[in-house]
């Protein structure tokens, strides 16, 4: 019963004079530190998970944006080029007609 005194009374000064919020702060942020551990150890593998599928979409996202870049390269440059060869040739290569003897 002495001891309980004794906690009871350290624990009325603390309150009275204001210190027992961080006491408190003080425990709870000790006894979570093993929950800390825990989650983190529980989060790791998600984390780890999550980054190399947000690296290897990145990467496949990078790939495929590259892909229709060079398409849109292609019509943009390409088509028409190939527009005017195909007109160029038509004009000029004018078929005779087959002479029947």
């Amino acid at each position: 019963m002495n001891a309980l005194g004794w906690v009871l009374l350290v624990l009325g000064v603390l309150l009275a004079t204001g210190l027992l919020g961080p006491v408190i702060g003080l425990a709870l942020a000790l006894l979570a530190l093993p929950v800390a551990l825990v989650a983190g150890v529980a989060v790791l593998p998600v984390v780890l998970v999550l980054a190399v599928l947000g690296l290897a979409f990145g990467i496949l996202g990078s790939l495929i944006g590259g892909l229709f870049a060079l398409v849109g390269l292609l019509v943009k440059f390409l088509l028409p080029l190939l527009l005017v060869a195909l007109g160029l040739w038509l004009i000029l290569n004018r078929r005779r007609p087959a002479r029947i003897p």
